[in-house]
């Protein structure tokens, strides 16, 4: 997730109009390429499991459901108070990081009401504690290694060109495929 695209969204959220959410993001661009870097995680993964009552009588007909050897429904798909436990990959990220050069006081302004981003974020996911904006010299394009910080088209990167050229949407509406060209992108 890059910051443009995040605060696109959430201009798209306050204004309704996709052209004009991309057009007041407060970032510096250049032809088109936001000075925003891809989220930058320190991150951990974790399984978590999690118990869900499954009652298959309120919405599934029994008669559809695999018998045991002794013609009962199986002991998780009866429609007593039984649960199931479910399990999954979490990705925990303490902090996560951005750089960009723009508008500090309009961006924190747009970011300071989200409470959750990401993945799951209805379900409680993805939480963010707090936003805290700080001063850097990195421009949000090329890390202090030359390496990309973001899908940067390959005509326009001046970085460290030894870094892999993939497939990638390089500006706003990422979902939009026009916006995809061979890019460097960061690893």
């Amino acid at each position: 997730m890059t910051l443009d695209g995040l605060l696109a969204a959430l201009l798209f959220d306050e204004l309704q109009d996709v052209e004009a959410a991309h057009a007041a993001i407060p970032i510096r661009q250049t032809d088109g390429l936001h000075h925003a870097s891809a989220a930058i995680l320190e991150s951990s993964r974790e399984t978590i499991s999690f118990i869900a009552a499954l009652r298959p009588g309120h919405s599934i007909n029994p008669e559809l459901i695999l018998k045991n050897n002794h013609g009962h429904l199986h002991r998780k798909f009866d429609t007593s108070l039984t649960n199931v436990m479910n399990s999954y990959t979490q990705l925990t990220a303490p902090t996560v990081t951005w750089y960009a050069e723009g508008d500090a006081d309009h961006i924190a302004r747009l970011v300071s009401p989200v409470q959750f981003i990401g993945k799951h974020r209805a379900s409680g996911f993805g939480r963010v504690s707090h936003w805290q904006i700080e001063a850097d010299e990195l421009d949000g394009i090329e890390g202090p290694f030359g390496e990309p910080l973001r899908p940067v088209p390959i005509s326009m990167f001046k970085g460290d060109t030894s870094h892999p050229v993939v497939d990638a949407a390089w500006r706003p509406a990422y979902w939009n495929p026009v916006h995809r060209t061979a890019c460097y992108a960061p690893v």
